[in-house]
């Protein structure tokens, strides 16, 4: 065929076979990446903005508000505030570790006491957003969990550690005042695995809130000045 006739040709029609199987499937690879990227970042985007409501939920449960819900279908509860200040990380846990409440943020495992408690509590959460900052937590590291009843808790951590989800090493029944935040490991990875990054910490002081220390949960009354959902 003439070459000025073959340039003619639309781009398409000049591949042979095996150069249109090819660009199919790099077209089709690309089209996969956008769309793992775009769920990725749909994923992160509503954990981030389900933490904001979840926020005025809980300072509305803290303010004597029984009952408020952050959404008006939402149907879990929240169970308390949890904050790494050394990190500047902080999100509301919710009772009930499910797929649902694992996807708006860190959940208290049920069968495990709550923080505070005789015992190890256990909190769970995934490892790409609510709980991507527990690998930077170091021994010594303290971690404040304030409880939907106004009580607030500081913990600090001991260790971190990874086992087999079925091999945790976790005991809900232990002596002493116990919480292990758990998520899955590696962090980097992109699908399920058997393996759980255990950080293990002690109850080193019960701060619990009162009238004069007010200011320390001020930081969510503010967020009740906008429309709460009903």
């Amino acid at each position: 065929m003439d070459a000025d006739v073959l340039n003619g040709r639309p781009f398409w029609q000049r591949l042979g076979g095996a150069e249109k199987a090819v660009a199919l499937a790099a077209c089709a690879g690309a089209l996969a990446g956008t769309a793992l990227i775009a769920d990725g970042l749909y994923i992160k985007a509503k954990a981030s903005l389900s933490q904001v409501l979840l926020q005025r939920s809980f300072a509305a449960e803290l303010s004597g508000y029984a009952g408020a819900r952050p959404w008006p279908w939402a149907d879990f509860v929240t169970e308390a505030r949890i904050a790494a200040p050394r990190l500047g990380a902080e999100a509301i846990v919710l009772r009930g570790a499910s797929g649902e409440t694992l996807a708006f943020g860190p959940a208290h495992l049920e069968g495990t006491p709550l923080p505070g408690e005789a015992g190890t509590a256990v909190i769970a959460a995934h490892r790409d957003t609510h709980f991507r900052w527990l690998k930077d937590l170091h021994p010594g590291d303290e971690v404040e969990i304030t409880r939907r009843d106004g009580r607030m808790l500081v913990f600090e951590v001991s260790e971190a550690r990874i086992a087999p989800w079925n091999e945790s090493g976790i005991n809900a029944s232990a002596l002493g005042v116990h919480l292990a935040l758990a998520t899955c490991w590696p962090f980097d990875a992109t699908t399920p695995g058997p393996l759980r990054y255990i950080v293990d910490l002690e109850l080193v002081r019960d701060a619990t809130l009162s009238e004069e220390a007010i200011p320390t949960a001020a930081r969510y009354t503010s967020a009740l000045s906008a429309p709460f959902p009903s």
